[in-house]
């Protein structure tokens, strides 16, 4: 699903009122028209984010996540509404495996948030594992589209964590089993994060 595809998938996308994460009002019924348009042009498990704010006046844009066949990774692709169609802004694979569940409309896998200083909130990108869901988070902080990594707790340094929750403040907590003394009999260590200007990561705080 590119760009190109996307130009016949026409709509009136007006910004409305922003809430504190980026989030619009409810869509308008062309919004929404827009949307189930370009569900429909995605092959796959797939899930696409409500239409937030993009930072800049008057401009809104929406998140595509999809599962990619080889190699069976999720891609999280980003369009910004221009005239009267959807571009492509950035695409992102994301390094956090797992499995897109297709959202069918009815739940929300991508939720915007915000964590850091820029302008454009962030997206929560939810993926699914066996021993349930993990988020990878992305942020336009420091001017592209990226993903944030998280650094100590009870994880490796990456840019997932599991069982992500957004706290107010521009907290995220994760909550991990430690393992301790086995996984089967370990217990559940929730970690808070927070976004550091100078390293450009979310930097474990506590753990508890």
């Amino acid at each position: 699903m590119k760009a190109a595809h996307l130009l016949a998938v026409a709509a009136t996308a007006t910004a409305c009122s922003t809430a504190g994460t980026g989030a619009l009002a409810p869509p308008t019924p062309n919004e929404r028209s827009s949307l189930q348009a370009l569900r429909a042009l995605v092959r796959g498990p797939s899930a696409t984010s409500d239409i937030f704010a993009d930072g800049n006046a008057h401009a809104v844009a929406i998140a595509v996540m999809r599962q990619l066949s080889s190699p069976a990774i999720p891609e999280v692709d980003i369009y910004r509404w221009e005239r009267s169609s959807w571009h492509s802004a950035a695409t992102i694979a994301l390094d956090v495996g797992g499995s897109v569940a297709a959202d069918g409309g009815a739940t929300t896998p991508i939720r915007t948030a915000d964590i850091t200083p820029a302008t454009t909130p962030e997206l929560v990108v939810t993926v699914h594992y066996n021993a349930g869901p993990a988020a990878a988070i992305l942020s336009t902080y420091g001017g592209h589209w990226h993903a944030l990594g998280f650094h100590g707790g009870l994880a490796e340094d990456g840019d997932e964590r599991s069982d992500v929750a957004v706290r107010p403040g521009g907290i995220v907590t994760s909550t991990e089993n430690d393992c301790v003394p086995n996984c089967a009999d370990g217990h559940q260590v929730t970690t808070a994060y927070r976004f550091s200007t100078a390293s450009g990561r979310l930097e474990a705080t506590t753990s508890q």
